[in-house]
């Protein structure tokens, strides 16, 4: 578990960096985040036209599969902010209505079951013959318009110990360049 840097005396850092790739140095903690789900990137383009529906926050493909947009927060040891992923994750029919339904209102006491729905980089475990790895995610609902949080559900994944035990500062760097410059 991270270390609780008030408690020792000591005061969060803002993360910033200099990237190995670019040079470039940036400011922040990372903050990355996939435009659909992987299912919408394997239509052609004239098959998303007629068999999908996409917004910022949800997709819906056939009327019968169904994603929405959340929010991946992955502690940085020492950091003020966390590592944010945007990332999409499947919902049951049900869920998905219901979610919609609710949006704008205070979903604070609700949630839902996922898949997550798209390959990070950084943590992809599949082998060249698999689709994707599928990681199992509660999905816990905000209030007023705010996209919901995305909790894994335990398992040896990479991505649930990190977002359990957090990661270094030198993880994060890591994480960041792999994503900024994929060839690099």
């Amino acid at each position: 578990m991270l270390k609780n840097w008030f408690a020792l005396g000591k005061k969060p850092k803002t993360f910033e960096f200099q990237c190995a790739c670019c040079g470039e140095i940036h400011k922040g903690s990372p903050s990355f985040s996939y435009a659909h789900p992987t299912q919408y990137g394997w239509l052609l383009e004239d098959e998303r036209q007629k068999r999908a529906e996409l917004s910022g926050d949800t997709c819906v493909i056939d009327g019968e599969e169904y994603y929405v947009r959340t929010i991946l927060e992955i502690p940085i040891s020492g950091v003020e902010e966390p590592f944010t992923w945007g990332l999409w994750v499947s919902q049951s029919k049900e869920s998905f209505e219901r979610y919609v339904e609710s949006f704008n209102n205070d979903q604070s006491k609700d949630g839902s079951f996922g898949w997550l729905t798209v390959t990070i980089q950084a943590y992809d475990r599949t082998t060249q013959d698999q689709e994707f790895e599928n990681v199992a995610c509660d999905v816990e609902w905000q209030g007023n318009g705010a996209r919901p949080r995305l909790i894994p559900h335990q398992s040896d994944h990479p991505l649930y110990n990190d977002f359990v035990a957090g990661i270094s500062w030198g993880r994060a760097i890591e994480i960041a360049q792999t994503v900024m410059h994929p060839s690099g």
